[in-house]
């Protein structure tokens, strides 16, 4: 620190000035009065042999800016804040502007004051207009602005701070997006999982699995702002229900999970996830109007020795949720030993099912249709028999349900369409030919894209006319959303040369209009009404009935499951001539059916090809018209 002259120590000020003319050598050091003390060595060769020292301020230099400076009142005003000034002896030259800074120094109790100063130009520009050297410039000051490098500097800081402020602004929200859903601001998937993850380490966690009824309904049919307003609602009702300690959170789709601290007794899951669906199911407003969705909760539990992962107690609820969906909607259940232990024996036996189709162990048995006058065969149903290289030979009650809930039945038709044709290629082969094979088709299948058009090119493929095949579908398809669909794609099969039967007459919801709007041939009825009929009055009234509104309609009347010759015998008297039952022949693998027919026709199968050995064969997509 620099004292007032005549009291500092001499070699103090020696070493203060070595400092300052390294670091700033176009200072200058001024009393209280405003007298030159002492200046920079390059500032000092510029302004020779104009007197420097001891000179008042004002005469050396003139204040720029700012503008209203009032030089009565000293450097004391500008303490801090930035300058620019003219050196007057620098005359009019283009550099003589400099910058600086005043501040004020204190030694000793006496103030003073310090002017960093600094050309406003750079260095080369200013050694050739004032005769200078490299060397008369501070490795500090290269043509640096101070005064404005240090306004920059604050205004950097400050602006640094905005910039931090906002960045940590932007990564809360960003944070907040990646982990919560932004339409109902619940955690979202990946909060979800990160919180269970962490917390099933530590406690005891319940699991709700929790996924809405009718919410497509209401997207399909009044839009996605109403599915919106549903969600919002769902969320709503989670949080008010579960409680701000529980983390409610959206998976997805129409999915919520709600976690609970703790293993809660079954009797108050229960009557917790009642109130939650009851909640749910309080109509909200939308639009003007009122709406209703339902829910369907699945729930499962863990603790931390169990080693459970968030995949896995998910997993678990999922199980629980996709069983009560299946049993009972709008309902509650927990994931139980026993559940899991009937999943395992599910997936077990759905891959056991992908293998069999893999390996082409599923084929068609077939079982004859016969008119019992005479003895003629008129007919095979193909029927799915599954030959297990462990268990042996296993009928559709050992394996459909399964398949059916792996998604596996289209598969499995496939398989089954494949067998049924070759058989029927094979019995023309062997001279033992199949008049007509009934093929079942499901709702999957006549939803199906190009179901008819698939079908076609199989029986191409074969050199088979469309006329061997006979489709048969149950009443349920009738009473499906999409029955529209589903009566033209008969009428598309039905143009392609396919004949049409419906199985399990009056046993599902087809009604008179549904068989007159039909291009169907014939009906089966159901072995229900057709067993016992000698012996069960109520049940002969009920298969008249069914004969004679589809003999009405002039279609052919198939009885399956008689029993013996006085079930025949009545059913001849109502006019039904074809017959499918044990009582006939039981289905038989391919070989079997073969020697069965070649045993009931003498070796000859001359009788069995007259109704279908003149039917023309045209080319593909020229049936339907």
């Amino acid at each position: 620190m620099l004292g007032a002259p005549g009291t500092e120590d001499p070699l103090a000020i020696t070493v203060s000035h070595q400092i300052l003319a390294r670091l700033l050598p176009f200072h200058l050091l001024l009393d209280p009065a405003g007298l030159v003390l002492a200046a920079g060595p390059s500032l000092a060769k510029l302004v020779e042999p104009s007197p420097l020292i001891g000179a008042p301020v004002f005469d050396v230099l003139r204040v720029v800016r700012p503008q209203r400076f009032d030089a009565s009142k000293g450097f004391q005003t500008l303490f801090g804040k930035r300058l620019s000034v003219e050196i007057r002896a620098l005359g009019d030259a283009k550099s003589s502007l400099i910058f600086g800074i005043a501040l004020e120094l204190d030694h000793g109790g006496s103030p003073h004051i310090f002017l960093a100063l600094t050309p406003s130009v750079n260095a080369r520009t200013f050694i050739e207009e004032h005769g200078l050297k490299i060397s008369d410039f501070g490795p500090a000051d290269g043509s640096a602005d101070i005064a404005p490098l240090l306004a920059m500097q604050e205004d950097m800081l400050e602006d640094g701070k905005k910039k931090s402020l906002r960045l940590e602004m932007a990564r809360d929200a960003a944070e907040r997006l990646a982990n919560h859903d932004a339409l109902t601001g619940l955690p979202n998937r990946r909060a979800l999982m990160e919180y269970l993850n962490e917390i099933l380490s530590q406690n005891a966690v319940t699991v709700l699995h929790l996924d809405l009824d009718k919410f497509k309904e209401i997207n399909d049919s009044l839009g996605h702002a109403a599915g919106d307003a549903a969600l919002k609602h769902t969320a709503s009702a989670m949080v008010k229900t579960l409680g701000r300690e529980a983390l409610c959170a959206r998976l997805g789709g129409d999915e919520f999970v709600g976690v609970l601290n703790g293993q809660w007794p079954a009797s108050q899951l229960h009557a917790l996830a009642d109130r939650l669906i009851a909640e749910i199911m309080e109509p909200f407003a939308w639009s003007g109007e009122f709406l209703t969705v339902g829910a369907s909760v699945g729930i499962a539990s863990a603790r931390p020795e169990a080693e459970m992962n968030a995949d896995k107690i998910l997993h678990h609820a999922d199980l629980a949720l996709y069983e009560v969906k299946r049993l009972r909607r709008g309902k509650a259940l927990i994931c139980t030993p026993e559940l899991l232990a009937a999943q395992d024996s599910f997936q077990n036996m759905s891959a056991d099912i992908r293998r069999g189709i893999r390996e082409r162990e599923f084929v068609a048995y077939l079982q004859p249709q016969v008119m019992a006058e005479s003895g003629e065969i008129v007919g095979m149903e193909a029927l799915v028999r599954w030959q297990h290289p462990e268990r042996g030979l296993l009928t559709p009650g050992d394996f459909l349900a399964v398949a059916e809930r792996a998604d596996l039945i289209q598969e499995l038709d496939g398989e089954m369409r494949r067998s049924a044709l070759d058989a029927l290629v094979k019995s023309d082969h062997e001279g033992t030919p199949i008049p007509k094979v009934s093929l079942n088709a499901t709702i999957r299948d006549l939803t199906a894209p190009m179901f008819s058009e698939s079908l076609v090119w199989e029986l191409d493929a074969r050199n088979l006319h469309p006329s061997r095949v006979s489709i048969e579908i149950v009443e349920s398809v009738f009473f499906d959303k999409n029955a529209t669909q589903i009566t033209e794609a008969c009428k598309s099969l039905t143009k392609e040369g396919f004949s049409l039967s419906l199985d399990d007459f009056g046993t599902g919801h087809a009604s008179a209009l549904s068989l007159v709007n039909l291009p169907l041939s014939a009906v089966k009825i159901d072995r229900a009404f057709a067993a016992g009929v000698a012996a069960d009055p109520q049940r002969e009234a009920m298969a008249r009935s069914l004969v004679g509104m589809a003999t009405t309609l002039d279609l052919e009347v198939i009885a399956e499951g008689v029993v013996d010759d006085a079930d025949v015998k009545i059913f001849q008297d109502m006019g039904c001539r074809r017959f499918q039952s044990f009582h006939f022949a039981r289905p038989m693998e391919r070989e079997a059916a073969f020697a069965w027919i070649k045993a009931r026709t003498g070796g000859s199968a001359a009788n069995l090809e007259r109704d279908f050995k003149d039917a023309p064969r045209v080319a593909l997509g020229q049936r339907a018209s």
